[in-house]
C-alpha cells in the first residue's frame, strides 16, 4: 500500500504525537514536496514541535518527499480553491496509484472525479488498530485527542467511529 499525506493529517498525527507509528505501517509513505514546506519549513519557522517530527522522520527515511508531474500538476492547478499543496497531494497520489490521505471534502471530491483512492485520518486509526500498531481503545483516544486540538469532524462521523469501534 502506498500512502500520500496531506497537510492536516501529518499536522494533526504530529500533534497527537502519533506520526512514528504511522511509519510502522507497512507500505511506502509519501509527503509532496509542498506539503513538507508548508508543514515543516513554516512550521519550524512558527517553532511547532510536530514539524520538528515529521522533518526528523523524513531525514530517517520513514517518509519520502516526492514531487508532482509537471503534467499532472498543470491540470489540478486549474482547480479554482485548490493549494498547491492540495494539488500536489492529488498528483503525487494520482501518479504512484496511491492513496491520497485527505481529510477535506472538497479535495475528496476533486480526488473522486479524478479516480483517485483516497482516505481520511480515521481511516489511518482504523489501519493502524488493524496491523496492531495500537489497540482498539486508542482509535477513540487518538480521535478525541486531535479533535480536542482543533481536528475538525462531524458528529455523524464521529457516531460512526465509535460504533466501528464496538464492532471490531
Amino acid at each position: 500500500m502506498k500512502l500520500v499525506f496531506d497537510s492536516t493529517p501529518l499536522i494533526y498525527f504530529g500533534r497527537t504525537n502519533i506520526l512514528d507509528k504511522i511509519t510502522k505501517l507497512k507500505g511506502e509513505k509519501f509527503i509532496p514536496l509542498s506539503v513538507y514546506k508548508e508543514v515543516v519549513e513554516t512550521g519550524v519557522r512558527k517553532g511547532k514541535e510536530d514539524a520538528y517530527l515529521v522533518k526528523s522522520l523524513v531525514s530517517q527515511g520513514l517518509f519520502s518527499i516526492e514531487k508532482g508531474q509537471d503534467k499532472i500538476m498543470k491540470e489540478f492547478n486549474e482547480i479554482r480553491r485548490l493549494s498547491i499543496a492540495d494539488a500536489e497531494t492529488l498528483a503525487v497520489a494520482k501518479n504512484k496509484k496511491a492513496i491520497a490521505i485527505i481529510d477535506e471534502s472538497f479535495l475528496r471530491t476533486i480526488a473522486e472525479a479524478h479516480g483517485i483512492e483516497y482516505a481520511g485520518s480515521v481511516f489511518i486509526l482504523f489501519k493502524m488498530q488493524k496491523e496492531n500498531i495500537i489497540k482498539k481503545s486508542d482509535i477513540k483516544k487518538h480521535l478525541d485527542d486531535m479533535i480536542r486540538l482543533g481536528w475538525r469532524c462531524s458528529t455523524e462521523l464521529y457516531a460512526s467511529v465509535l460504533e466501528k469501534i464496538e464492532e471490531l
